[in-house]
């Protein structure tokens, strides 16, 4: 019996080796490894875009194709979709700038020692949908709760998206009117928040008017950072623009 398995055993490798290519579900591989993965590849030929989208190469330099037959990159992905990676990094959610360590490892480069991070949403109609995230993903903003004919009369609120539920230091800072004739208001609460859930930044202070500028200092006890969040409702000088919000978002 060994004698007999032997030879085909030989038979299939050198029969492998000779055809340098291996086809998945597909009979036309394109590269030395090839994956159709809907199996809807030709039997000869070359692919199209389509055809390609669920495929996986590598081809005779090593390149690795996720999407695309022709890789011109150790690795390239097309999603199929401009504008969209098609690469997901589960673990580094919201992360708004990426670096990597000493080992080349890809980590999140919003670093909390590091400096500040910044982000922001210009002037929009206000919409309780749109949310501001800090550069860490680990704090959320929003104008919400809002006369839906005015569009004023709302909260500023905050989310933490990460931790236990803990306290926070928040100072409330508001300039209200226009020209000269402008009050400003001041308060100082210690707020609870719990992840996941939008609470008032300050629930007894809601934004009534069409020109309210307000900066919020916000300290976490528990972690110590620190945020600066700048927003603002205006009806834009006329009163028919329409009020608008904006927001500004420092992470320290």
């Amino acid at each position: 019996m060994k004698k007999i398995i032997t030879p085909i055993l030989l038979l299939a490798i050198s029969s492998s080796y000779l055809n340098a290519q291996v086809g998945i579900q597909t009979s036309n591989p394109q590269g030395p490894l090839h994956i159709d993965g809907a199996k809807d590849n030709p039997a000869t030929g070359n692919l199209t875009a389509a055809q390609q989208a669920n495929d996986v190469i590598i081809n005779s330099i090593g390149n690795v194709g996720i999407g695309t037959s022709i890789p011109t990159n150790k690795l390239e992905v097309n999603s199929g979709t401009s504008g969209t990676s098609g690469v997901t990094i589960t673990q580094l959610p919201s992360a708004s700038i990426l670096s990597t360590d000493a080992n080349g490892n890809i980590i999140s480069g919003n670093s909390e020692s590091a400096g500040v991070n910044v982000t922001k949403q210009y002037l929009i109609a206000p919409n309780t949908a749109v949310v501001l995230n800090s550069g860490s993903g680990k704090y959320s903003f929003r104008y919400s709760g809002y006369n839906a004919s005015t569009l004023l009369g709302g909260r500023w609120q905050m989310r933490i998206n990460d931790g236990v539920a803990r306290q926070f230091n928040v100072w409330d800072t508001e300039y209200t009117g226009a020209g000269g004739g402008s009050t400003v208001y001041q308060a100082r609460n210690v707020v609870n928040f719990t992840p996941g859930v939008w609470a008032p930044l300050n629930s007894a202070n809601g934004a009534g008017g069409a020109d309210e500028y307000n900066v919020y200092h916000v300290y976490d006890s528990s972690t110590g950072v620190v945020l600066r969040f700048t927003c603002t409702l205006s009806n834009m000088g006329t009163t028919t623009a329409g009020i608008r919000e904006s927001m500004i978002l420092e992470e320290f």
